[in-house]
């Protein structure tokens, strides 16, 4: 005989009919002390499943039951009914069937703080929580790889952490959120919380946003231009921000032009570096700025197109102040001094004539492999 297949279906019959003989059997199980039953299967899901949720809780302090824990059995921390039973593949059901669930089972489960989705849960009270508090300690949110919460602390902050995230691996999360292998949509539903806690989903937004873009501006407003030499390192004194000190900013500026670095931070701040004069091609610039002026001021100084190989642009009025320093004579002299504004001497070949300069277009034999520029 099934005891239990027969009970619930007594209690099938006795929800649905009356009659003596299903009232005799209610007496009979009265007497032995069988508890008071209209719906087997609400019945079954508070003394068991939702039974086994509330003691897990109650013993681990939330409801992220792993997918393979099951009830132990013989614990007397746990009913005896939900012993033996496969709790976490429970979870994982009910969460999978969330849509279809009865209403009741859907309200008991949010009375308890049943965790629909485990990524929700952990973004608003982990992930965003220490966020907050890293940046609240360290006044930024680049957080490093290997940080874990509360561990190897030198600045004694480990007592302001709260005592549920002890113990988190925040930067082994935010290298993957910045990977995209995690929490994209959580990520683009509160990008406005992430940036006023100055977090960047790219790591180098913030070098970027923190050191090289104010850089760049700080260069300008200082030097009035933007064309930054290679070999340009940032001094360590004012107006210099204390963040840029010491950077090898020509390099950095070189490579954005020659390597595509920075690339997604560039096409956001392109208008600002249009509006400082960020220099995209030297050697433009350069024919532009400096040796075009140059060579017309020599023209029109000296009366001639002679100009001695040794000639440097003096810094002095009339020469214009980005030519300042150049070594004219050089590149009047030099075919090989002038190969690197080989397309620049064809595109104002007229002007370059009209002042007396009729140079030749420089041609593949004219290349020797030692010759080296450096813009």
């Amino acid at each position: 005989m099934n005891l239990g297949r027969e009970i619930r279906r007594f209690i099938d019959q006795s929800s649905a009919k009356s009659s003596r003989k299903l009232e005799n059997v209610r007496r009979q199980l009265d007497a032995i002390g069988f508890p008071q039953i209209c719906d087997w299967k609400r019945y079954q899901w508070k003394e068991l499943l939702l039974a086994a949720l509330i003691q897990y809780k109650k013993i681990k302090g939330d409801l992220l039951v792993p997918g393979k824990f099951v009830v132990p059995e013989g614990d007397d921390q746990w009913p005896r009914s939900t012993w033996g039973l496969k709790l976490g593949s429970h979870v994982n059901f009910l969460r999978y069937k969330r849509d279809s669930l009865i209403k009741y089972k859907i309200k008991d489960l949010d009375d308890i703080g049943f965790v629909w989705v485990v990524a929700d849960y952990n973004w608003d009270m982990l992930v965003m929580p220490a966020l907050r508090h890293y940046q609240e300690i360290y006044g930024h949110c680049n957080v490093p790889q290997n940080f874990v919460v509360g561990e190897g602390d030198e600045n004694g902050s480990s007592d302001r952490w709260p005592q549920e995230l002890i113990g988190y691996r925040l930067g082994a999360t935010v290298n993957r959120i910045r990977a995209g292998s995690a929490y994209a949509a959580h990520v683009n539903c509160d990008r406005k919380k992430l940036r006023a806690l100055g977090f960047y989903h790219h790591s180098r937004d913030h070098t970027w946003a923190k050191t090289i873009l104010p850089a760049f501006e700080t260069y300008h407003r200082i030097y009035g231009n933007c064309n930054i030499d290679t070999l340009f390192i940032v001094p360590e004194d004012e107006p210099w921000p204390p963040s840029t000190w010491g950077m090898r900013l020509g390099f950095i500026a070189r490579n954005i032009r020659n390597r595509g670095d920075y690339f997604l931070q560039v096409a956001k701040d392109v208008e600002k570096l249009k509006k400082i004069g960020f220099v995209w091609n030297v050697v433009a610039t350069k024919w532009e700025n400096a040796v075009m002026p140059a060579l017309n001021t020599y023209v029109h100084k000296y009366g001639n197109s002679e100009i001695p190989a040794n000639f440097v642009v003096p810094c002095e009025n009339p020469w214009p102040t980005p030519s300042h320093g150049l070594k004219l004579g050089e590149l009047a002299t030099s075919v090989s001094q002038r190969k690197q504004f080989i397309d620049f001497i064809e595109i104002d070949r007229i002007q370059l004539e009209a002042l007396g300069f009729f140079w030749s277009p420089l041609g593949l034999d004219e290349i020797n492999e030692s010759d080296e520029f450096y813009l």
